[in-house]
């Protein structure tokens, strides 16, 4: 499916598990931002496009790329080295900490063909924050958002306030800030930031919905239960303490575990709040591993 939302700009809608939505700017520059469209992306001419924008490294945004063979491949520069790592790549760094074995053991559960995760990816420049990318007619503004990825980014039409928020992802098991280099506090800031730009349009990677007119509200809810969750994860060791394992058992993040995949993204998610209430004195570590409430 495909949704106008200007003269030039485009929404592929792809939402599912293992895709993502794309944005497509038919100017004098063609861009593509994401190439996670699959079928969607078969009526864009393959010579067609100039630039490609990865709004960060994860395949699911970048497994298309390979298709438009004269496009040039931009990525913020935290993001460059990771386009190459398998790891990075899948959204698996520091599966074996926390699961055992490495994720290859279970491609089977995987949501994108496996020899996608090991074609090569070149990179042919950088994006800035603050960037602004001159299409003709349309210009969009590089906004560095940090949090899911260190170098995430959303892109930003000022003419016509349309916000692409990548994966800030909008949807019902969002947000997530399971990778390595992923920071709550960071996410939390830059979904601050886009919320003060009060977009006429706000669109995401993975969301099938365009928000007309109620940005500020689907942002603030959607920041909104990162600290909900937190709330359950000290709960939790408050009422019987507790090693990672245990409490992502509970289901604290996602209601549902259908993939070793989430269970890991689960753990991840709920390591990165045990810090942050370790940080602030609400929560401690024994030797053993179990984390209480202070």
């Amino acid at each position: 499916m495909v949704v106008s939302l200007g003269d030039d700009v485009s929404l592929i809608v792809n939402a599912g598990y293992g895709g993502s939505n794309c944005l497509y700017v038919d100017g004098e520059c063609r861009v593509l931002v994401e190439t996670g469209g699959g079928e969607g992306l078969s009526d864009i001419d393959p010579d067609g496009v100039d630039l490609i924008i990865n709004t960060h490294r994860h395949i699911d945004h970048v497994k298309g790329n390979g298709l438009f063979p004269r496009a040039r491949v931009c990525v913020h520069s935290k993001e460059r080295s990771a386009m190459g790592d398998v790891d990075l790549v899948a959204a698996s760094g520091g599966w074996h900490r926390l699961m055992g074995g490495g994720f290859q053991d279970y491609m089977d559960e995987f949501p994108v063909a496996p020899d996608l995760l090991y074609q090569e990816r070149p990179v042919h420049g950088t994006l800035t924050d603050g960037e602004v990318i001159d299409c003709g007619r349309t210009r969009m503004e590089v906004l560095h958002t940090p949090g899911h990825t260190a170098g995430h980014c959303a892109l930003f039409f000022p003419e016509e306030e349309i916000l692409f928020a990548g994966d800030i992802c909008l949807t019902a098991v969002g947000p997530n800030y399971a990778d390595p280099d992923a920071d709550i506090d960071e996410l939390m800031g830059s979904i601050d930031r886009l919320m003060a730009l009060k977009p006429k349009a706000l669109v995401s990677s993975h969301s099938k919905q365009v928000f007309n007119g109620s940005s500020a509200e689907v942002l603030a809810e959607f920041r909104g239960r990162i600290l909900q969750r937190e709330e359950r994860v000290l709960a939790a060791i408050g009422e019987q303490p507790a090693d990672i394992h245990a409490l992502a058992a509970r289901r604290l993040i996602y209601p549902r575990h259908p993939t070793c995949f989430v269970v890991f993204w689960e753990k991840s998610m709920i390591e990165k709040h045990l810090l942050r209430l370790e940080k602030a004195g609400l929560a401690e570590v024994s030797e053993e591993g179990l984390w209480h409430a202070v």
